[in-house]
């Protein structure tokens, strides 16, 4: 059976004050969502206006297209006997991701660097008593510990990210022009048109509302009180990159989770991906300004392009596994927009080879 339970992460409110102190179906028009290996053929990331810059090398115009699918990939088959769980987290979660996903080892020991929170691996495990609880808090683990990661990587009005194990990006003034940076606060999509499709739940778990946009698109921009809706454009991504990383580890350890328990982990990075077409489209129709720095600076434009790419990735690879999604169905409607999916095509133009 599919269980009604939301695995948003409520503790990003750690996220973001952590932030402060660093400072699908068939289709003619569906390569954008389907086709990985076609959602970008431009150049490589370099250094763009402002100054940001990637890891990635520049030999070619597919150079980061071909990097992100090179990706090597988790081994959700790799055999786990043996691991015992005595009330050890760390040895046991760096155990389990030693076997399975790698990337993911590195993001929870990256995550561990000179943290005044403690360990991130057991800041985010809960309580688990047996093997089985801390397998199904692996998602939210590595999710937290790549925040972790990230702010630890990122100075002042640049912000890291680490994409795969290969490629990594260094962007520049992504956050609001209110906050130091050239973009808008997230929080202004949930007043376009595309957030009647799927409203805010206000808190009130209920068929066909988004829980998401409580945690993230929350609060009035222009009232001069902070609250999570306020982070702009960089913040908007570094979940889309965490969300990512969320169904890459609970594709890896799907075996693990009861079957008939439902989590929402492709919703996470559908509804991500959701939020940065309605971004793009608000930003290019409204913050010329802000599209700007996000289309023309190679970094900010190939990251936006390398999430895409790696979340439609792992989204086909979890397609069989139905206890991973909860309103997946419904969320991937919204994100095939043909109106929505053509400001991902735009990207891809400003990204083609001369």
């Amino acid at each position: 059976m599919r269980c009604n339970r939301w695995n948003v992460h409520l503790l990003a409110g750690v996220w973001s004050s952590l932030a402060l102190m660093l400072g699908c179906g068939d289709g003619e028009d569906d390569r954008s969502f389907n086709s990985p290996d076609r959602v970008m053929d431009g150049a490589g990331a370099g250094s763009g206006s402002g100054g940001s810059s990637s890891t990635a090398e520049e030999p070619g115009c597919s150079s980061l297209s071909e990097q992100v699918l090179a990706e090597e990939l988790p081994e959700p088959g790799a055999s786990l006997a043996g691991l015992r769980f005595a009330g050890d987290i760390p040895d046991f979660v760096d155990a389990a991701l030693e076997r399975r996903s790698p990337f993911a080892l590195e993001l929870v020991r990256g995550g561990r660097l000179e943290t005044d929170f403690g360990d991130c691996s057991v800041v985010f495990a809960g309580e688990p008593r047996s093997a089985a609880e801390l397998y199904q808090a692996l998602e939210v683990i590595v999710h937290e510990c790549g925040h972790f990661y990230d702010a630890f990587l990122s100075s002042g009005s640049r912000d890291a990210y680490e994409l795969t194990p290969e490629l990594s990006f260094r962007c520049d003034r992504g956050d609001t022009t209110r906050r130091g940076g050239d973009t808008f606060a997230r929080s202004r999509i949930a007043g376009d048109r595309y957030a009647a499709s799927r409203p805010a739940c206000e808190n009130v778990s209920r068929p066909g509302c988004d829980p998401y946009a409580d945690v993230y698109l929350d609060g009035d921009p222009d009232d001069g009180v902070f609250q999570s809706g306020d982070q702009g454009f960089n913040l908007l991504m570094e979940e889309a990159v965490q969300y990512v990383n969320s169904i890459a580890t609970a594709w890896s350890f799907a075996d693990q989770q009861p079957a008939n328990i439902a989590i929402s982990a492709r919703d996470g990075i559908l509804t991500f991906l959701w939020y940065i077409e309605r971004y793009l489209r608000m930003a290019r129709t409204e913050f010329p300004a802000a599209y700007e720095r996000i289309s023309q600076d190679d970094c900010w434009r190939d990251l936006t392009l390398g999430v895409w790419t790696r979340g439609v990735r792992y989204l086909q690879l979890s397609r069989s596994e139905s206890k991973l999604g909860i309103a997946d169905d419904e969320l991937e409607q919204l994100v095939r927009e043909p109106e929505l999916l053509e400001e991902i095509e735009r990207l891809r133009e400003l990204d083609d080879c001369p």
